[in-house]
């Protein structure tokens, strides 16, 4: 199923009916261009239901309900297709092709999303006072800047030069948007999370699962602290990551969960900074085929996985699981029947391990607060090494990194994580040019005529 440019120009308003995550469906229908903007954005309410479309946006199969978690997960070689599907398998032996239909789909479905945050952008602020507070409208366009950068966010990190589209696409507009370097793209991350981060009060407006369901002062900030992390690998300016990143450890008012399957098997703990949230009616179309049942399509890849974690580790059973057929399961969405399973976009130990990292560069040692955070996630897992561990700055960096792997195994965070420092040169045999960690601009793309131009390599 392909998302066109012109259908991205009326997302918004079929977003605002869905209420399944099966947002594909609405991708098929003729535009309903006899909605407009003004009619839409009308009431609170309706910008609600705005904003709210934007969430559920990123919970179809092409986007976080699968493909942009899965499809990282194949680049770092953590898992497999039922049916060796060559699409998927050029992830993991690192020789994609840019009419690979897999990068093409999240491409636009994260377009999508993006579109739908640029109408809240657009609109909100134009809403009357006698429609909407300014509270609220500070909330939604707050909201609408955090999902908005989450998205470039991937993409930036998947191909590097995309287009930075900042304003709603509209029916007859001129579709040309020249594709950014990725210093421009980290730029306007960085300054919607700013912006969000001073929209969005430190106290949650929202309560229960919903405050770990929509974006927050604190998650924004958490997020960010990631994308300094990220930038730092081009900027080498690693003290943004680490002030912020123990902002949110020490002042967010999270926790780690003293056992490390909770936090799916209950969900919405107190660890979880941004969680997407499915339930039996909005289902995750990545859990209902990831366990051992007869729908499932994507394993853990083999024993190879396991190996990663010591016998001692306390994920290591939750995380991989054996199954029938002497089959390995991903352990992280129990919640398949109905497939109710959230997605943990962003969780406390991953703070703890950017910290490890950015503090450690910025002190030039394995210094004692660096030591502590990464700790703090050995700890939980029962496999605590001494400081003494670590014989230099470069071991333990390549440590932090290989202990998130283990922490955030099927979570989609490796690949990108191990691309970011080049360590994934070193650690995938197939991976035999630089050019490679980055995927190939979708071919479907540059043939819109957009001026898009194909990357280095492919």
């Amino acid at each position: 199923m392909k998302i066109t440019n012109k259908i991205l120009s009326i997302c918004f308003v079929t977003m605002m009916a869905i209420t399944q995550t099966s947002c594909n469906k609405f991708l098929d229908k003729d535009p309903l261009g006899q909605i407009t903007e003004d009619e839409f954005f009308n009431s609170e309410t309706n910008a609600n239901a705005a904003v709210m479309g934007a969430y559920r946006s990123m919970m179809n199969s092409f986007s976080y309900g699968q493909s942009t978690i899965i499809v990282p997960e194949f680049s770092a070689v953590h898992v497999r297709h039922s049916a060796v599907y060559p699409e998927y398998e050029t992830f993991a032996s690192h020789e994609v092709q840019a009419i690979n239909p897999w990068t093409s789909n999240m491409w636009q479905a994260l377009y999508a999303t993006i579109n739908a945050a640029n109408n809240i952008i657009d609109e909100v602020p134009n809403m009357d006072d006698s429609m909407i507070s300014a509270e609220r409208k500070d909330y939604f366009i707050g909201e609408a800047k955090f999902i908005r950068a989450l998205q470039y966010f991937f993409l930036v990190r998947a191909f590097e030069r995309v287009p930075l589209k900042l304003k709603a696409t509209k029916e007859g507009d001129d579709l040309n948007t020249p594709q950014a370097t990725k210093e421009e793209t980290y730029s306007q991350i960085i300054k919607d999370l700013t912006e969000s981060i001073a929209l969005l009060p430190t106290e949650n407006p929202y309560t229960g699962d919903e405050s770990r369901g929509r974006a927050s002062n604190w998650g924004a900030k958490a997020l960010l602290a990631k994308v300094y992390l990220y930038q730092a690998s081009f900027t080498n300016d690693y003290k943004k990551a680490a002030d912020l990143a123990n902002e949110v450890i020490q002042a967010g008012g999270y926790s780690l969960v003293s056992d490390f399957s909770t936090i799916w098997t209950t969900q919405n703990t107190n660890e979880s900074i941004f969680e997407l949230q499915f339930d039996d009616q909005a289902t995750n179309p990545l859990a209902s085929v990831a366990n051992d049942n007869p729908s499932v399509l994507f394993f853990a890849k083999d024993s190879t996985v396991l190996d990663l974690y010591e016998n001692a580790d306390k994920r290591k059973n939750f995380t991989i699981k054996k199954g029938s057929n002497d089959n390995y399961f991903m352990g992280k969405f129990p919640n398949f029947s109905p497939a109710s399973q959230n997605v943990s976009v962003i969780r406390l130990a991953e703070l703890y391990l950017i910290h490890a990292e950015a503090k450690a560069r910025v002190d030039n040692r394995v210094s004692q607060a660096a030591y502590a955070s990464l700790k703090m996630v050995q700890d939980r897992a029962g496999i605590t090494k001494p400081i003494s561990t670590y014989n230099g700055l470069a071991s333990f960096i390549t440590a932090v990194q290989e202990e998130k792997e283990r922490e955030l195994m099927f979570e989609g965070e490796t690949w990108f994580d191990f691309v970011r420092t080049k360590l994934a040169l070193k650690k995938y045999k197939t991976l035999t040019k630089a050019e490679y960690m980055i995927y190939p601009i979708p071919t479907a793309q540059i043939s819109l005529g957009g001026g898009l131009t194909q990357n280095p390599g492919y």
